[in-house]
């Protein structure tokens, strides 16, 4: 009898205690707006047309001082910041579709406005 007593009396604690956190919660680490609540994100991010991508990725320098300018860019969707500045887009890239069995790579790739221009910011 006095096992079954305590155990609903813990019971009892537990759930005044959880539902005590869920009504306190808001009053003591109240969350910030997300994101998407902004009114940036309700107007929309700027981002590159998928010609000026194209371009961006085609002008890129890889850290062997080649160049990607034939390759081709499909554009996904983007969202801003990430790891740089700008934001950060999910394509689906094809190095060089000149050669035979060249295969997309879906990656994400971020994009920094600069002078005017889209450039790559994050590889």
């Amino acid at each position: 009898m006095k096992g079954s007593a305590i155990g609903i009396i813990a019971a009892g604690c537990l759930a005044v205690g959880f539902g005590a956190g869920f009504v306190l919660r808001p009053l003591i680490s109240p969350v910030a707006a997300s994101p998407a609540a902004s009114p940036a994100m309700a107007a929309g991010v700027a981002q590159p047309s998928e010609e000026e991508a194209t371009a961006a990725v085609r002008r890129y320098r890889r850290f062997t001082g080649t160049s990607l300018e034939h390759a081709t860019l499909k554009l996904g969707d983007c969202s801003p910041g990430g790891v740089g500045p700008g934001v950060t887009c999910m394509t689906q890239l094809v190095m060089d579709p000149s050669k035979a069995g060249a295969a997309p790579q879906n990656r994400p790739i971020g994009f920094a406005r600069v002078n005017g221009q889209w450039e790559v910011a994050v590889w």
